[in-house]
């Protein structure tokens, strides 16, 4: 059988341009055609590919599966994961013009989604568990959710909340150890499954800080935590375009630090008059500048 972690399309591809020929025209029809491979009986995918059907299943058995029927459900998991990615619509589809206004409505639409998935109690009630904190560890992993953790940290520090970020999954669980009922872990993740993520939670809570996950709803990262902020962003099957869910990230940090802002007050509006008077020294148009940006 062939390992978990196996990649069909890959091996499929290396068979198509440096197999024996009758391999690779297998692996070419597949390759045409994931989905109608998936489905479709020896016969017809033989016919397909212009072989006999104990090429097939011969074919299938080189590749470490049992016979067809193993290497098809194979197929259709690689299929369901990232099947857009297989046969990607060409790139010359998209023209240079279209491109500002793609990401544009995608940012749009995913601000927009995650503005009507928040719920103001859950947002109030997370702003004022991280407003009273001894010590806010916001955790990320990977892409998006490292950029949300480290953009947290940032839009704190100026409000007088101690921060700090952590992107490693061995630091996530090693500084939960050191939590107490002072600490507030914040953890970002967009599919709420990044396994280590999960175990700093957990991890945290049985010391006693309070956890707040931005995440997936019904995710393994929402069971644990004890607050959950919930989105889900629809990623689309423009495979060129980035994501837009870190739109939603940013857009949710942000509202969690504006309304931490507001509960914080007038200590908040000192440190940032600080910081803004700091950049007056520096900067000649430090009026019309981003704070600390």
């Amino acid at each position: 059988m062939a390992s978990p972690h196996f990649d069909i399309v890959a091996r499929l591809r290396e068979i198509a341009e440096t197999g024996q020929r009758s391999d690779q025209r297998v692996a070419a029809a597949i390759l045409s055609d994931a989905d109608f491979a998936t489905h479709a009986s020896i016969e017809r995918l033989a016919t397909k590919a212009g072989v006999s059907e104990p090429t097939i299943t011969r074919f299938c058995r080189m590749l470490g599966f049992e016979g067809t029927r193993e290497f098809k459900v194979k197929l259709a998991q690689s299929l369901a994961i990232a099947g857009r990615f297989i046969v990607p619509v060409p790139a010359q589809s998209v023209s240079g013009n279209s491109v500002p206004s793609i990401i544009s409505r995608s940012a749009v639409d995913a601000i927009e989604t995650v503005c009507n998935q928040i719920r103001r109690d859950d947002l109030e009630r997370a702003a004022s568990i991280i407003a009273e904190a001894g010590m806010v560890r916001a955790y990320g992993s990977g892409g998006a959710s490292s950029m949300a953790a480290t953009e947290l940290e940032n839009r704190l520090f100026r409000l007088g909340v101690l921060a700090s970020s952590h992107i490693d999954g061995e630091m996530q669980q090693m500084t939960a150890a050191t939590s107490n009922k002072g600490t507030v872990i914040v953890a970002y993740s967009l599919s709420g499954e990044i396994q280590p993520l999960i175990e700093a939670v957990t991890i945290a809570g049985r010391y006693g800080a309070k956890t707040i996950a931005l995440t997936a709803p019904n995710s393994s990262l929402a069971s644990v935590a004890q607050l959950v902020l919930p989105f889900h962003i629809e990623e689309g099957t423009n495979v060129y375009r980035p994501s837009p869910a870190r739109y939603a990230l940013l857009a949710l940090t942000d509202m969690l630090a504006m309304t931490i802002a507001t509960k914080i007050g007038a200590p908040a509006v000192e440190r940032m008059r600080r910081i803004k008077n700091l950049q007056g020294m520096h900067k000649s148009d430090a009026p019309n500048l981003p704070l600390g940006d």
